[in-house]
């Protein structure tokens, strides 16, 4: 149902008896669309004065004042978000009087009659929840995308409300604030032993963007011409705190290429940045207080080129986010993508200069489309643009459709209208909703404008519904036959540009055809007759889809890595024989011979890279381990030619390794706490220290006790107190471990949390873990209900992904027979983290 007007919902919301206004609050938990579209429209000009006062010790509770301002042209009720119970609100005034109010179901509830017909002001008293707080000992910060705005304050907790924020936090003496806005005074006098931090108000922004840093922090800043940003962190290392200039060059570089680009100078006040132990993400993007995990940032001191480009498209994303979501927002989270893409699309073109000896298309490719195809071939394969009824569910539409899918699908359009125009377009889309928000519908418009092309046509196929196309091609004579399908049998037609070569003997060409909007079988006459010739599908890496290969297609892709000098021809053939893999038209036994003797003497770091990652896919397919593996793998590492693809090397060779010479191996150098003559890292030493634990229960306990000594940094040895039980070689303890995990309070740093439900899943303890895969799953709902947005797929992932045996998909399927009516988004995630399961078993 769809509200008509303010009067409709008005009565929907209020019933008079006998002169006593009742208020029944008919909308369900959370913010419904129909609310979302209601306030949207009625309250205007909406602002925020907010005031914390934040003890130093963590179980003492948070207080604070919000003073909420806005305008609305008749006297309607209010209807405020707020995720916690009436307990939690001390007072409420409207308008400066006291105001009966009702706390029900996440909303607080005013009725009309203290309300104005203009600029109204309700001021609320109240005990923030710790949801959304991520307290530490030492520290805390808050994290409030999509909806979690409204466990910390009262407000309109939803993304087309843009309000200005002026704040207070009243903090210890000895801790330091970072927030959106820059800070405009510190009065250190009024509260003995406390600062009271105000800063200035910010620019629009939703509710989502609201942060706040407090805690013990150090902080550098740095300039370039009129322009400086300054590093928060806690790190001890100097070595880490080393890189804090380089980190800063990069932000500025990104600043700088985002301002050309858009032709629009930098939109915010400011923009400086928190690293943060145990962040849940790697970045979020925060205005003028954009927060990174600390592993993110915080290199090994000899990184692989992995690792560099990770962090480094990192902070260029989170910046690109100033502009694409920060500036212009979307208007509901069913085109949360709106913002993601650009932010993954313009981070790859960022990091060029950076980077000037790699090749950038393959680096796109080799970024997005695995990561895509892992997702899009299952079951669980969502549109890019979901439907969304209300923002509770809202962290469910992230997913990597959202964050790599989109940025390939975007490279079409590009490619589609011309990059001239779509930059052009670009620049419109940014001044017409500066400072506000706009829907993908209302981009396309804008680029509609620079293009002939049909948008809304292709829009239609590659934005808004699931899968991808499934395409086969054959020769006969002189001619290319492609025939495209679309797995779900829903009819579609892909439209998309491909390359294919066809090579026999001598005899090789090229041939680029395009499927239109209606065609779904395309024939092309070639230049040369040929009898039984391989076809290589897609090799520019710029289609997308299942490319079916045949036998004869294989022995020449095989082929075609080994001569080749084309690495982007390469990257593609990686990828497509990986899927062939995964749909099982290609054995995994002469894919894992391939792969390594590939690995050996590919030159390019990219693509030595992608073949390492899809070693242990390859031996999953295996019914048994081949002799030798341990061998092969160990000779990679012995062969690297720099330190980082040794480093790489040796991390696949722990992964896989099983037998008791390895194990041995691998304690020794543990124990000397070095690789081929280079010292670990500190990060390479505890994920060492976590296997060996595994595979050498009788030094278990020896081990994570000498580890945990060798870590001087509090946050970490933390860390390590957390997750080292999970590898305790007795069941009794991990057993405690796993029900640990099934209460709420115990995920609150979800990334430990994800470490030690991943442990306690490990591939060789499978036998003693299915048994908590049917718990696990059936917390699911609580999982989203109080974790982060990510926190449902990684502690999917964390559940299932060590699991490979029937019985383990068994325990899926028992699941899915006993919740038939589960929720679909929540399915979705389930049967895409399991979708392993059922590829190894198939026909089982």
């Amino acid at each position: 149902m769809k509200w008509i007007n303010s009067v409709v919902l008005a009565c929907a919301l209020m019933s008079c008896q006998a002169g006593d206004e009742q208020i029944q609050v008919l909308s369900e938990p959370g913010v419904s669309k129909e609310l979302a579209t209601f306030r949207s429209e009625k309250y205007l000009n909406v602002s925020y004065s907010l005031s914390f006062n934040i003890p130093e010790e963590k179980n003492e509770p948070v207080t604070g004042v919000a003073n909420i301002l806005w305008d609305q042209g008749e006297k309607l009720p209010l209807i405020i978000d707020f995720r916690g119970d009436s307990s939690q609100i001390i007072s409420v005034m409207l308008n400066r009087e006291p105001v009966e109010y009702k706390v029900e179901n996440e909303h607080i509830i005013l009725p009309s009659s203290g309300a104005w017909s203009g600029k109204n002001m309700v001021s609320i008293a109240f005990r923030s929840s710790d949801q959304s707080l991520n307290r530490r000992d030492e520290f805390l910060y808050t994290l409030l995308v999509p909806d979690r705005a409204r466990t910390l304050f009262p407000c309109f907790d939803q993304p087309d409300i843009k309000a200005r924020y002026s704040l207070e936090l009243i903090i210890p003496e000895t801790w330091k604030a970072v927030a959106n806005g820059k800070i405009a005074g510190v009065d250190s006098l009024s509260h003995p032993g406390r600062h009271v931090v105000t800063f200035q108000e910010t620019e629009p922004l939703p509710t989502y963007l609201f942060s706040f840093v407090a805690g013990k922090l150090q902080q550098e800043t740095y300039s370039r011409e009129n322009r400086s940003i300054s590093i928060y962190h806690r790190e001890t290392d100097p070595a880490r705190k080393g890189q804090c200039p380089e980190i800063a060059r990069q932000v500025l570089d990104a600043l700088d290429w985002m301002e050309a680009y858009t032709g629009v100078p930098y939109p915010f006040a400011k923009y400086d940045l928190v690293i943060l132990p145990g962040f849940q993400y790697g970045g979020m993007e925060h205005t003028g207080a954009t927060l990174y995990n600390d592993q993110s940032m915080f290199l090994n001191e000899e990184p692989t080129l992995d690792e560099q480009l990770r962090r480094s498209t990192l902070i260029a994303h989170e910046t690109a986010h100033m502009w694409f979501g920060d500036y212009v927002t979307m208007k509901w989270f069913n085109d949360v993508w709106t913002k993601e893409v650009f932010a993954n699309y313009f981070a790859i073109r960022i990091v060029e200069p950076t980077y000037p000896t790699i090749n950038h298309r393959l680096n796109f490719v080799r970024g997005y489309i695995p990561a895509s195809y892992a997702e899009d071939r299952t079951d669980g394969a969502t549109p890019i643009q979901q439907t969304l009824d209300n923002l509770r569910n809202a962290g469910l539409v992230y997913s990597n459709i959202v964050y790599d899918k989109s940025p390939v699908v975007m490279e079409m359009l590009i490619q589609r209208m011309g990059a001239e125009a779509f930059q052009r377009g670009l620049h419109d889309y940014l001044t017409t909703y500066a400072y506000s928000n706009a829907t993908w519908d209302q981009l396309i418009a804008s680029l509609s404008q620079y293009t002939e092309r049909d948008l809304d046509q292709w829009s239609q196929v590659w934005v808004k519904e699931a899968g991808m196309p499934v395409l086969k091609a054959s020769v006969i004579g002189n001619r290319l036959r492609v025939e495209e399908s679309d797995p779900w049998e829903r009819g579609l037609v892909w439209p998309q540009q491909l390359k294919y070569r066809i090579c026999e003997g001598n005899k090789t060409e090229d041939v680029v055809l395009e499927i239109g909007d209606t065609s779904r079988v395309l024939t092309v006459e070639l230049n040369q007759k040929y009898d039984s010739p391989a076809i290589l599908p897609n090799i520019d890496g710029r289609g997308y889809g299942f490319f079916e290969l045949n036998p004869k297609d294989v022995q020449g892709a095989f082929a075609c890595l080994d001569t080749t000098t084309d690495d982007m021809l390469k990257g593609s053939l990686l990828i497509t024989l990986h899927e062939n893999l995964q749909n099982r038209t290609l054995k995994p036994e002469p894919f894992l011979q391939a792969l390594i003797a590939y690995a050996k003497q590919e030159k390019n770091d990219l693509l030595y890279s992608m073949a390492l990652g899809y070693i242990s896919p390859a031996v999953r397919f295996l019914p048994a381990r081949p002799d030798g593996l341990e061998h092969a793998l160990w000779q990679l590492v012995a062969g690297g030619i720099t330190p980082g693809r040794r480093l790489q090397a040796f991390r696949q060779y722990v992964s896989l390794a099983e037998s008791e010479q390895a194990a041995a191996q691998l304690y020794q150098i543990w124990e000397k706490r070095e690789l081929e003559g280079k010292p670990l890292s500190e990060r390479d030493e505890i994920n060492l220290s976590y296997q060996l634990a595994i595979r050498l229960p009788e030094k278990a306990d020896e081990i994570v006790n000498e580890q945990l000594k060798r870590i001087s940094n509090p946050d970490r040895q933390a860390e390590y107190r957390f997750i080292s039980p999970s590898v305790s070689p007795r069941k009794e303890v991990r057993d405690s471990v796993f029900e640990a995990l099934l209460v709420a309070d115990n995920r609150r740093i979800e990334p430990w949390a994800s470490t030690a439900l991943s442990l306690l899943n490990h591939r060789l303890r499978e036998a003693e873990s299915v048994e908590y895969i049917r718990p696990a799953l059936e917390i699911l709902e609580e999982v989203q209900r109080t974790g982060d947005i990510f926190f449902p797929t990684a502690w999917l992932r964390a559940l299932l992904g060590g699991h490979s045996s029937v019985q383990a998909r068994d325990e899926v399927e028992a699941f899915y027979a006993e919740y038939p009516d589960f929720p679909e988004m929540l399915l979705n995630k389930i049967r895409q983290q399991a979708d392993h399961l059922y590829r190894l078993h198939a026909g089982e």
